[in-house]
């Protein structure tokens, strides 16, 4: 190769080397990188995801085009049992307002919280079930007559329904028509031992017999005077183990002695917290049923079972008290306490066991609410007693079958 033919090739490659670089592709051409997957996502695959991101991550999703997607990510959680409480809360709330109160339903199953409550009572009476809605209301009211909007919607729902179900009044701020002292007996008063909505009781002594009794005062002897005659004559009737013992009555005056419970009422240890009664909750609730079962066996419904009517002797050995409902099983059933009929019965077309088996639901759905008890647990034997009349256990044996059931799985709020 000649002189001039190195130099020549010499210059090109110096030319080459020299030249710029070629611009890199445009943007659009580059491969794209996938996005990491969202907390929802993640949440939805199994995944432990913390529960303010994916809160967060369904608020963000409200409004924009990923709504949809969102709620079905939530629901796919739900199903493995991930979602929290506050999550199906929000996602409730999120369907409702897209027009979706079955979806809502769904997503809300078995969360008795007051928001989730709340929210179940707005999505029936968009369904139209108004006797059900307000049902769901008064299990808020029981808990928390102070919670936002649960009195406002008490009212407008009960005027829809012309009336017919009870005004809400504050748990343990039953009315009292007559405050005087206790009237002239010839028994020894010592204190006020509860005010009801019916009549007061007092702690007395019969110092003739030397035994302590409990001696109930009606606020309006003359107007409830059948319902005092029927509270004792239907204890009597009933007398045996798990029912309160009468000892007398007095019809003119409105007087009703019976027997000293020294344990209080489940009221008074739901408002203590007090464990020693409620847990296990099996070793009161098991003998509960057996009461309830001897009054169904007669023919009666109690029609007031509520945690101020339910008894101890000590604990474990709970009392079946205040008769004055009581019907017989194939009556129709009126009036109530707020909080503790069944829908139903707001319609005036409750009849037989289910009344009692309905309210027994609420008692247990007010322990784990009261101890703070993992709602899993108690959803298992409430959500059945608190469901449809058509799908509600028929008989205290059915009842007593789904406890144990439970309990040999671990699943009763409770057991042990």
């Amino acid at each position: 190769m000649s002189f001039w033919q190195r130099l020549r090739r010499r210059g090109a490659r110096r030319a080459v080397d020299e030249s710029p670089a070629a611009p890199p592709p445009p943007a659009a051409t580059r491969a794209r990188e996938p996005e990491p997957p969202s907390p929802l996502e993640r949440l939805a695959r199994g995944e432990t995801v913390p529960a303010d991101e994916t809160l967060s991550a369904l608020t963000a999703s409200v409004g924009s085009s990923g709504e949809r997607r969102a709620l079905e990510l939530v629901e796919a959680a739900l199903r493995q049992g991930l979602a929290t409480d506050a999550l199906r809360v929000k996602a409730a709330e999120l369907a409702l307002a897209r027009g979706e109160p079955q979806r809502a339903l769904a997503l809300l199953d078995a969360l008795s919280s007051v928001a989730g409550l709340l929210l179940s009572a707005d999505a029936w009476a968009e369904l139209g079930d108004l006797p059900r809605a307000l049902t769901l209301v008064e299990r808020v009211l029981v808990r928390d007559f102070e919670a936002p909007g649960a009195r406002e919607r008490h009212a407008r729902w009960r005027e829809r329904l012309g009336g017919r179900a009870p005004r809400a009044l504050s748990p343990g701020r039953e009315p009292t028509v007559l405050t005087a002292d206790a009237p002239e007996t010839s028994l020894r008063i010592v204190a006020e031992a509860g005010r009801g909505g019916a009549g007061t009781v007092y702690e007395a002594i019969d110092d003739v017999l030397e035994r302590r009794v409990a001696l109930k005062v009606y606020h309006e002897p003359r107007a409830e005077r059948a319902k005092l005659e029927r509270e004792a004559r239907t204890a009597v009737a009933l007398a045996g183990a798990g029912i309160v013992r009468v000892f007398d009555v007095d019809l003119e005056r409105g007087l009703l002695v019976m027997e000293w419970l020294a344990g209080g009422s489940l009221k008074q240890r739901l408002a203590a917290r007090d464990r020693s009664y409620l847990l296990p909750l099996s070793r009161w609730l098991l003998p509960l049923l057996d009461a309830i079962g001897r009054v169904h066996a007669a023919g009666v419904v109690h029609a007031d079972l509520k945690p101020a009517n339910v008894m101890f002797r000590a604990p474990g050995e709970p009392v079946l008290s205040d008769f004055g409902l009581a019907q017989r099983a194939d009556a129709a059933i009126e009036g109530g306490s707020v909080g503790y009929m069944s829908p139903e019965r707001v319609l005036g077309t409750a009849r037989g066991a289910s009344e009692d088996l309905y309210a027994l639901g609420r008692l247990v759905e007010d322990v784990w609410a009261a101890l703070e008890l993992d709602p899993s647990l108690g959803s298992g034997f409430s959500v059945p007693l608190l469901g449809p009349v058509e799908t509600r256990p028929r008989s205290v044996a059915e009842v007593r079958a789904l406890v144990e059931s439970l309990a040999r799985r671990g699943l009763f709020p409770g057991a042990a």
